[in-house]
């Protein structure tokens, strides 16, 4: 399993990372119109449970209305986005305090989380691709790494020291300390690249506040998922992803995360 886990983790980090800092937009369009075409599909199997040949069409009708939007993207519209995205993901987590399982949740409510996702992932493409178009694939791979060290933090000092349950009825082994560890994490890699570059241009006070912005929000993201696969009563979102269970299983937080840092940039006045 460990073997397999790496081999999947080494093929992925060469395709994205390198399709991120080497390939033009026209091919990283195509590579995350993909990967939004394959979130659809286990969010239609998550949530409302569709027929498969419904999935596959709903699926495909998306990721090409995805495509056909990309020519009618401008700065000012992913602006707005982000910013819906930013206060749709507040909402979400203020949610959280009120959520409670169910086994047999009616239809209504699942078209409900249903929409939640594919509004969140439909926002989450455009704001990468647009961080890819006019910052630069660095930019985006940093965005990216806050979130890979914020689950590795998370992971590793809330398994060391971790005692309070961050929410318990729905991800129980996530805890406060898990937190605390991804973001002082961050904060010293973030301090690295402020002190060791200048690609976004920002005080330090404002690339920080980007940053730990970015890593706390991400946390819903991985909250979200976990709901939606605690309901459907699954550990993972597929099994596309050999060791590493599915598309959604890797974004989750980037789904989350991303329209929060391109809102904190443009805010910022960075170019």
């Amino acid at each position: 399993m460990l073997k397999q886990r790496i081999i999947t983790a080494l093929i992925l980090g060469v395709v994205f990372i390198g399709s991120i800092l080497f390939g033009d937009t026209v091919w990283l369009s195509l590579l995350f119109t993909l990967v939004l075409f394959a979130a659809t599909r286990e969010l239609l199997a998550l949530t409302t449970k569709p027929a498969p040949y419904i999935v596959a069409i709903f699926s495909a009708v998306f990721a090409l209305l995805f495509w056909w939007s990309l020519s009618l993207v401008n700065p000012l519209m992913v602006y707005w986005q982000s910013l819906a995205g930013v206060v749709l993901w507040i909402m979400i987590a203020i949610g959280f305090i009120f959520y409670r399982h169910h086994d047999n949740r009616p239809l209504p409510q699942r078209l409900v989380m249903l929409g939640l996702g594919l509004v969140s992932l439909w926002i989450c493409t455009h704001s990468v691709i647009y961080l890819h178009t006019v910052y630069g694939g660095w930019v985006l791979l940093y965005m990216l790494t806050l979130v890979w060290l914020a689950d590795i933090g998370a992971y590793f000092i809330g398994r060391r020291f971790g005692k309070r349950k961050l929410a318990p009825a729905i991800s129980p082994g996530k805890t406060w300390e898990g937190v605390y560890g991804g973001i002082f994490v961050n904060l010293i890699w973030m301090s690295l690249i402020y002190w060791l570059t200048d690609f976004l241009n920002l005080g330090l006070l404002m690339f920080l506040l980007i940053g730990i912005s970015t890593v706390v929000i991400s946390i819903a993201g991985d909250l979200f998922e976990s709901i939606l696969k605690r309901e459907a009563g699954v550990k993972d979102s597929s099994n596309l992803l050999p060791g590493h269970g599915g598309i959604l299983d890797r974004i989750d937080s980037v789904i989350a995360a991303s329209p929060v840092f391109v809102s904190g940039l443009v805010i910022a006045g960075s170019a």
